[in-house]
Order: structure tokens, then C-alpha cells, then sequence
């Protein structure tokens, strides 16, 4: 290797005072070698890349909470307290709610294939939980419920009405109130994943 400063293309060694031209020697097979490794270097490193986005992908298209997309959860309760406290409760474990305290302003505006799952109460006026369930189901026949009763009667009903479908494809559920954070969390949770596991 030359000392002082080499520029290649001129063959010209530039010293303190003076300018020399001389014929500069390179070892070509040593440059030719560390190019190549440069280059390998660069398209291994690009193909990690690629591995790492389409893991990404593959993960991103498996779960409900690695998706880009908030999930949307429906609420409707003829109790605005209820829907309130759902919502909070929810949107902080990272869900995205509309609620309606209206049944059948809930069936109005029903949009299908939008939500990930649907909350209901089931003692409500005009429309109670039951029959709203049936009309959405008929729009969105996919769609995770979840029915939500402080009755013993109403769970009762539900159980006789329901219990052989969730035996065969778990879309319906039922909590019975009152419901700890804790637990709501995690039976929206597992209803969710049920859906985006089939």
C-alpha cells in the first residue's frame, strides 16, 4: 500500500512539495475479492429483509391483535351507564366501540362484515337481545356475539335456546352481570380469537 495519498485514475502520488507521476501497482485480485464480498454481503442483507416483511405479513394475517386494523366491537344496552363503562373499559384494551342505548336503531345502521364481534344486552324495549340477534345474524350470519343478562331467567333462556350452537361453533357467548374489567376483557378477548382462528 503507497504511503501518501494515490489517486488511481491519474496514477499521480501527490507528496508535500512536489508531484511525482510514477505507475502505481494495485492488486486487482484483492480489490476484485473485497467487491465480491461486498456484494454478497448486500444481497444477504436484502433477503433477510424480505424474510423479515413476509414473517411480518404472515403474522399480521394470523391474529386479531397484530393486524393493523383496531378491532370494532358493537355495544348496544338500553342502559347508557353500561355502555359507557363497556366502552371505556374496551377502548383501553385497544378496541375500537360504537355504542347505541336503541335497539332498533342499532339494526338500522348495522353495517355487515364490519364488526368483529357484537355485545347485546338482553332485557331491552322495542327489541329485546334475542330478537336483535336473529335479525343481525341474518344480515352477518359470520358475526361473534356476545349476549350480556343480570337475569337468572333470561340466562336460563339463553342457555336452552343457544347452548347446542355454541357447542358446535362457539359464534354466541353469554356473561352474566356483574361483569369485573377483568373478565369482560378476556371473554371479548377469546371470542375475537375464536373468530380470526377458524
Amino acid at each position: 500500500m503507497c504511503s501518501d495519498m494515490c489517486d488511481l485514475t491519474t496514477n499521480t502520488i501527490v507528496g508535500d512539495n512536489e508531484s511525482k507521476r510514477i505507475s502505481c501497482l494495485v492488486d486487482t485480485k484483492y480489490y476484485d475479492e473485497l467487491i465480491t464480498n461486498k456484494h454478497l454481503q448486500a444481497r444477504e442483507e436484502h433477503e433477510r429483509s424480505i424474510q423479515s416483511l413476509q414473517q411480518q405479513q404472515k403474522i399480521q394475517e394470523k391474529g386479531p391483535y397484530n393486524q393493523k386494523r383496531k378491532k370494532r366491537i358493537l355495544l348496544v344496552d338500553d342502559e347508557p351507564d353500561h355502555c359507557m363503562v363497556y366502552q371505556i373499559v374496551l377502548e383501553d384494551a385497544g378496541y375500537q366501540c360504537i355504542s347505541y342505548t336503541d335497539s332498533v336503531k342499532a339494526l338500522q345502521e348495522f353495517k355487515p362484515s364490519y364488526y368483529d364481534l357484537v355485545m347485546l344486552d338482553i332485557k331491552m324495549p322495542k327489541l329485546d337481545g334475542f330478537a336483535l340477534c336473529e335479525k343481525i345474524r341474518e344480515l352477518d350470519k359470520n358475526i361473534q356475539i356476545i349476549f350480556v343478562t343480570a337475569s337468572e331467567m333470561y340466562y336460563e333462556n339463553f342457555r336452552k335456546q343457544y347452548y347446542p350452537e355454541i357447542g358446535i361453533d362457539a359464534n354466541i357467548n353469554c356473561l352474566q352481570k356483574p361483569i369485573t374489567n377483568e373478565e369482560l376483557i378476556k371473554i371479548v378477548n377469546m371470542t375475537i380469537a375464536t373468530k380470526y382462528a377458524k
